[in-house]
């Protein structure tokens, strides 16, 4: 009878494990080739793949980060329609949320949604992308850009970012960290991610 209570124990202790796992707000991504937001991309290191019920977008959205939200991440944003949201912030109601795309957008027009877009997720009006220059992406020619923002803690951010629009849907691929050291720390792995992009649907 005790060796059934302890492995009713046992079992109940499994069961709790489980449903913590089950709820974390985190899963591994492995330092392997992987579908995320209608790309399939080659990780060098492994990531771990973030919940951010905060965010929504009108095409698949994912949330990557490699040592934490507070100090790197990875947005995916796979295919947005012309007319449609970028990015939304759940919650927010105000008229200016919907951050919409137009297929006819220049690549300068496409980077000032996007510090739109930074300014509504950080909460500050300091955002500003720069050195916008055409690229290879995903298969075909796109654009990358370096970014600057500053979040409402006043810690001072780098990112950059890769974008194409095909058959009149926004594809984007932005890292972003700490400027004085997740940043630079993870670009290498970051840069790897988004040039080996291929579009998936």
């Amino acid at each position: 009878m005790t060796g059934f209570f302890v492995s009713l124990r046992r079992l109940s202790a499994l069961a709790l494990v489980l449903l913590v796992a089950a709820c974390a707000p985190f899963a591994l991504v492995p330092a392997a080739t992987n579908d995320v937001a209608n790309f399939r991309v080659d990780a060098d290191i492994a990531w771990n793949k973030v919940n951010q019920p905060r965010l929504e977008s009108s095409a698949p959205l994912a949330y990557w980060t490699a040592d934490g939200p507070a100090l790197n991440g990875m947005i995916f944003i796979g295919g947005v329609k012309d007319g449609q949201p970028v990015i939304k912030v759940m919650g927010d109601t105000s008229k200016d949320n919907a951050l919409v795309f137009r297929s006819g957008m220049t690549a300068s027009e496409i980077v000032e949604l996007w510090e739109a877009a930074t300014a509504k997720i950080s909460q500050t009006t300091i955002a500003k992308g720069s050195n916008i220059e055409p690229v290879a992406f995903a298969g075909g020619t796109g654009f990358k850009f370096d970014f600057h923002y500053v979040t409402k803690d006043e810690v001072d951010r780098s990112g950059i970012g890769y974008a194409t629009v095909k058959d009149g849907k926004l594809y984007l691929i932005f890292f972003s960290g700490t400027k004085l050291h997740h940043y630079p720390t993870r670009l290498a792995s970051a840069k790897r991610i988004m040039e080996s992009a291929r579009i998936t649907g």
